[in-house]
């Protein structure tokens, strides 16, 4: 997004129907698919990620592997490789940003990322493999956060306390939080989540979008779907960072 965008006149009709671009995140189980849902019941000219074709986005992973691969034989191959999904998803920030960067700015909708650029940045970093100390990587990844911060117009950290979402994962299942390990794994689990995410909004540098922090304990979806309503209005883009809490 460049200068000019973030200066037009916020009460002309056209600045106020820009197109905008909205991330739910959270540690596991926090109501983030329920929020985009009622985000989208409320709305038709918001919708859920982008749509990014295979042979748009397999390219990146090709580029990724060729970048990555020669560091990790010389000094990582003791640790393991990126996973499939760890891949696709340094192939869909790239492939997102472009999508985000091409969007007309006066285009009447509201794009919403569930497990969008900063979980993922973040998921890499902290539960990635060795690999993604290199330089290369590095270089990469800080390049990939101060991209996203110029182009996130509003980012909606939902939280909740760890009996909650560990109530959640029994009733609903999750790939570790259901599964057999000790409460205090489980909850260093999610410790290590909320650092990731923490850390990562910390490491921009670049003009940062909005953040909107609500306990999705204490207010239903909906409720949750009327603060991100008012929130998107043509303030929701600021000369720095802003921080809103609901608790």
């Amino acid at each position: 997004m460049d200068a000019n965008d973030r200066n037009l006149d916020p009460n002309d009709a056209t600045t106020r129907r820009r197109a905008l671009v909205v991330e739910v995140m959270g540690p596991a189980l926090a109501g983030k698919t329920s929020l985009v849902r009622s985000l989208r019941a409320r709305d038709d000219r918001i919708r859920a990620g982008f749509d990014v074709p295979r042979i748009r986005w397999f390219p990146f992973v090709v580029a990724k592997v060729a970048g990555l691969l020669p560091a990790w034989l010389l000094h990582y191959r003791r640790d393991r490789w990126f996973t499939w999904n760890e891949m696709k998803s340094m192939a869909f920030l790239d492939a997102w940003l472009r999508a985000a960067r091409r969007q007309r700015p006066t285009a009447a909708v509201t794009t919403v990322l569930d497990h969008g650029p900063v979980y993922r940045l973040a998921r890499l970093r902290e539960f990635g493999p060795a690999v993604t100390s290199s330089e290369r990587f590095q270089r990469w990844w800080r390049a990939s956060l101060e991209g996203w911060l110029g182009a996130l117009d509003l980012v909606v950290s939902l939280e909740a306390p760890d009996a909650t979402l560990l109530g959640r994962a029994k009733e609903r299942g999750h790939w570790y939080l259901s599964a057999g390990h000790r409460e205090e794994e489980k909850e260093e689990f999610l410790a290590r989540f909320r650092r990731a995410f923490t850390q990562t909004l910390e490491a921009g540098t670049a003009d940062m979008p909005r953040v909107l922090r609500v306990r999705s304990d204490q207010h239903t979806p909906d409720e949750i779907a009327d603060e991100v309503s008012a929130a998107l209005g043509p303030e929701a883009r600021g000369s720095s960072r802003q921080e809103t809490s609901h608790r």
